[in-house]
């Protein structure tokens, strides 16, 4: 969750997370509404001083869409890292974040590469001879498992609201959680939502404004009814700027922990 020491700190012009000027453009304009308009909630204040009734608000939450990676499911990054450091790319991190990456991650992550394309350009790019399913495996070592007690919360509270899911992900990463969470919980994994968007299905990706603007408008949602959980500080301003209700969740933050005193207290 924010405070207003966080939104100080993050008045500097943010880190391009797009390789183009359009979507540059775009979180920057939506940074300038957020800092102007948006009330952030946190546990013992609200941006603006509106520290009144949080929990009566929060009761007009009707929808709650939720972000993957550290919401539901965790990932280490660092785990890939020193994956790729042993391939011979050391200081992965220079090329791939959960914020900044080359640009060949994002098309990826929007459905403009497959997974053939994207192993011969991964050693286009950085000039080795690895096999398609080394790369793979190196990939995919970021992701470790479901959050077995925030899937229960979801599947015990998705009659009380209509859920949804939005993850920045791409087709390889889909392909191993997918068959992970038939094998490891049970069950079908996209059946516990009223809809899954994934971002190299939609061809967009967080936190591009317009991409909330779409589930929304798809959906038939209200924003002022519908709460977004995310990890990520850029989403969460991203998502606020179109209206959503949002929950930061930081590291040590589980929903099962938080959303009850939100939303059931």
């Amino acid at each position: 969750m924010y405070n207003i020491q966080w939104l100080h700190l993050n008045r500097a012009q943010p880190p391009q997370y797009e390789q183009d000027f359009a979507a540059s453009f775009k979180y920057t304009i939506c940074r300038r509404i957020f800092h102007l308009s948006i009330i952030i909630f946190t546990k013992k204040e609200v941006y603006n001083g509106l520290n009144k009734n949080i929990t009566r608000f929060m009761k007009s939450i009707k929808n709650i869409l939720f972000d993957l990676g550290n919401v539901l499911y965790d990932i280490d990054f660092d785990v890939m890292y020193q994956r790729f450091h042993q391939l011979g790319i050391p200081n992965f991190e220079n090329h791939f974040t959960l914020n900044k990456s080359d640009a060949l991650f994002f098309e990826l992550e929007k459905g403009e590469v497959d997974a053939i394309q994207f192993c011969a350009r991964f050693n286009q790019l950085y000039q080795l001879e690895l096999s398609d399913s080394t790369i793979i495996d190196a990939w995919n070592s970021l992701l470790i498992g479901f959050r077995k007690d925030s899937m229960d919360w979801v599947k015990l509270n998705r009659n009380q609201f209509d859920v949804f899911l939005y993850s920045n992900t791409n087709q390889i990463h889909y392909d191993y959680f997918i068959p992970q969470y038939a094998r490891e919980i049970g069950g079908d994994f996209n059946s516990l939502f009223k809809k899954p968007y994934y971002s190299h299905k939609m061809g967009m990706r967080k936190p591009d404004p317009t991409s909330f603007q779409f589930i929304l408008n798809q959906e038939g949602l209200i924003a002022a009814e519908t709460l977004f959980v995310d990890d990520n500080a850029p989403n969460i301003v991203a998502a606020a700027s179109v209206g959503l209700q949002v929950l930061h969740l930081k590291p040590g933050m589980y929903i099962e922990n938080e959303l009850p005193k939100l939303l059931l207290g």
